[in-house]
């Protein structure tokens, strides 16, 4: 149900959405596993909704995983960093949970949000109401989007009063 609703609202965001070939691999390794997110990023690529592109800036990848281990004291992920590297070299939007990958973005100035903003932007772009986004932020921590109990009920919060 929420996968179904999730991919098409994703489809329907009007900015361009591409992958680093090493998120979108890194993402297909939980297709076995059931993750949801893996076949609707997969399905979404299939339909060429997403792009996936292998053209990342190396050194910049690399910099920013030493950058990381020095900042936080553990190596950001390379899909993440893949990401950022991505996002810094078109000025685009990356969407982490990852505690490593905010501070990353923080140190090269790229914008990084959550999960939680794809469904703020449905709803923005008026694709979802506002019951809906509350509903399926809901249903998304039940189906393991790690999230703490400040964090959800201040998003619940933030949704209530706009």
């Amino acid at each position: 149900m929420i996968k179904v609703s999730l991919t098409e609202s994703l489809r329907k965001l009007r900015d361009p959405k591409i992958l680093p070939q090493g998120v979108y691999d890194e993402l297909l390794k939980g297709e076995p596993l059931g993750k949801s997110e893996s076949s609707v990023i997969h399905e979404l690529v299939d339909d060429s909704a997403v792009k996936v592109t292998r053209e990342i800036d190396a050194s910049l990848v690399r910099r920013l995983i030493r950058l990381t281990a020095d900042d936080e004291g553990k190596p950001l992920h390379r899909a993440e960093a893949e990401a950022l590297a991505l996002a810094k070299e078109l000025g685009g939007v990356v969407i982490s949970d990852d505690h490593a990958a905010r501070s990353a973005a923080r140190i090269v100035q790229v914008e990084l949000h959550g999960t939680g903003y794809l469904l703020g932007r449905t709803y923005q772009e008026g694709q979802i109401s506002k019951e809906e986004v509350i509903k399926k932020v809901g249903e998304m921590r039940r189906l393991g989007w790690r999230l703490s109990e400040d964090d959800y009920h201040a998003i619940l919060e933030h949704l209530r009063t706009i």
